[in-house]
């Protein structure tokens, strides 16, 4: 009787480390840390997405150019952006700070624009600027739904626009819309990635070896 009592005080005593060691063994694992929804929802043209895709309207006939370098003349208050395929040309002069009815005043506004400027440059070196450019046709009447140009409605002359935008502390900012660029005034490789037919087909590289 006594083996009989000492066996089951060894039953009672061992019955908690079994169920401690169960206990342990359907413990869930921890959760695997998740990347957050920012990281995952990046886009390649940041907070421009929506606008920079609302300009192009899914046309063909659209590209959306990094800005690489900005051109600054800080005397006329000019801007011209640098893309792979040329420059914009440069920008309508900034005179705002003439609103000012003091010398103070408007030297305040001339120190503030020539920030914009200075954060603009680091936008662009950072790859926060695009110069994003459509080819169009448009007469007087506006027919495809953009901006009207003042031309005669038999000449159909073809022509681009572009809009400039960057993206700074998570906000999309226009910085300059240009409004029926020449077609000649682009350069023919990207006048050919905008689908200008005028051009005609590119040249055929000549394979023959040389004499």
């Amino acid at each position: 009787m006594v083996r009989g009592f000492i066996l089951a005080v060894a039953c009672i005593a061992i019955l908690p480390l079994g169920v401690e060691a169960a206990t342990r063994t359907k413990r869930p694992a921890p959760e695997r840390a998740q990347p957050s929804p920012s990281a995952l929802s990046q886009d390649e043209f940041r907070s421009c997405d929506v606008a920079v895709r609302d300009f192009v309207q899914g046309r063909k006939e659209a590209t959306a150019l990094p800005v690489k370098d900005v051109e600054v003349d800080a005397l006329r208050m000019t801007l011209n952006f640098v893309h792979p395929y040329g420059k914009s040309g440069d920008t309508p002069p900034n005179l705002s700070f003439t609103r000012g009815e003091s010398i103070e005043e408007r030297r305040k506004a001339l120190n503030e624009t020539k920030q914009r400027i200075r954060t603009l440059v680091e936008a662009a070196k950072s790859g926060n600027v695009w110069y994003v450019i459509a080819l169009s046709r448009e007469t007087m009447d506006g027919s495809d739904g953009r901006r009207p140009v003042n031309v005669q409605p038999d000449e159909g002359i073809p022509s681009a626009s572009a809009v400039v935008m960057a993206s700074i502390e998570s906000k999309c900012i226009t910085v300059s819309d240009y409004k029926a660029i020449p077609l000649t005034s682009l350069s023919e490789d990207l006048r050919r990635m905008l689908g200008d037919r005028s051009l005609g087909p590119p040249p055929v590289a000549d394979s023959t070896p040389p004499p």
